[in-house]
């Protein structure tokens, strides 16, 4: 009994840790993304002004996140939901590995599009290195941005329910699609 109290303990203490994190660490609500170029699963490159002139979800992940994994299914789901209504979808996997993400990807059989951003992204997200990225964000977490490329909301990856995690990004894509009834 003791034992299972210290790791519901840690457990919690890790969440507050993971938002605190996420809440020091991505860009805050109403700011412009912070400039980067990432290399795609396909060998292109993409960078945020790439994302200007369309709604756009970015989901910052990891191959190597058991919550992550879990969500990938959700994340692919929501890309074909939206890619009609002009949203694009974009995963930012904290790996080096593209081999290793896409063996994640192929085993989830889904389809999605993916950047490398390891190595990049704690420049780009964490440039005070106050928090290192995959240790104080709570992933998977989401960024909608707006067409001008202004971060409208943050969904940071604490619910242990990925699909009310789901919900509450359709819920930000809805503010910013009320003519498509999103």
């Amino acid at each position: 009994m003791r034992a299972a109290f210290v790791v519901l303990l840690l457990s919690l203490i890790g969440c507050q840790r993971g938002l605190q994190g996420a809440l020091d660490v991505l860009p805050a609500e109403g700011s412009v993304l912070p400039s980067f170029s990432f290399e795609q699963l396909d060998g292109s490159r993409v960078t945020a002004a790439d994302l200007r002139g369309q709604p756009t979800v970015l989901a910052l992940w990891s191959s190597t996140c058991g919550k992550s994994r879990m969500a990938l299914a959700g994340i692919a789901a929501l890309h074909g939901e939206y890619a009609s209504r002009g949203v694009r979808v974009l995963v930012l996997a904290n790996d080096a590995s593209a081999r290793a993400v896409q063996s994640v990807v192929d085993s989830a059989g889904v389809t999605v599009p993916m950047a490398l951003a390891a190595g990049e992204i704690t420049r780009v997200f964490s440039p005070s290195e106050r928090w290192p990225w995959q240790g104080g964000v709570a992933l998977p977490s989401f960024l909608v941005l707006d067409r001008d490329g202004v971060v409208r909301h943050r969904v940071i990856g604490i619910e242990a329910d990925p699909a009310r995690r789901m919900e509450r990004v359709r819920q930000a894509l809805a503010s910013l699609l009320p003519e498509a009834g999103a």
